[in-house]
């Protein structure tokens, strides 16, 4: 086999593999985009979906690591095979910077990217959940 049937035959298993893998598409029943009924006394069910976005510190090379965690006050949003973050974006002044896609009961509500903030006033994160619809929250930077 030649170098290049090879890593043909590669990227073909990985994207089988990827598509394997998927959660159901029919499991996503809401996508609202939700806004918060009292934005200074969220309620419990409003903290669970919430992004939390945490900057961080800056790398040799300027950029600042900014994680993003679905829960605020203590509560995790939980990740079961019936109710789970399906995605999480990250945007910069209106920007999409980093985006992650996530499976039910794999992995959980968190999102990490390293952004260039020397000229970036907010930043914005949205989570998606199944069942719940999208919520926002921003923080300026």
């Amino acid at each position: 086999m030649n170098r290049r049937t090879a890593i043909k035959v590669a990227a073909v298993t990985a994207l089988s593999a990827t598509l394997a893998s998927a959660y159901d598409k029919k499991l996503v029943v809401n996508t609202m985009n939700v806004k918060l009924r009292d934005p200074l006394n969220p309620t419990k069910g409003e903290q669970k979906h919430s992004p939390e976005i945490k900057i961080g510190s800056k790398d040799a090379k300027g950029f600042t690591l900014v994680e993003v965690n679905i829960g605020q006050a203590g509560i995790i949003h939980p990740s079961t095979a019936k109710h789970w973050i399906y995605e999480i974006e990250l945007f910069a002044d209106g920007k999409k910077v980093s985006s992650v896609s996530l499976e039910p009961e794999t992995s959980r509500g968190y999102l990490a990217a390293r952004v260039n903030l020397s000229s970036v006033k907010t930043l914005a994160a949205t989570s998606k959940c199944n069942l719940h619809g999208n919520y926002t929250s921003s923080v300026k930077v």
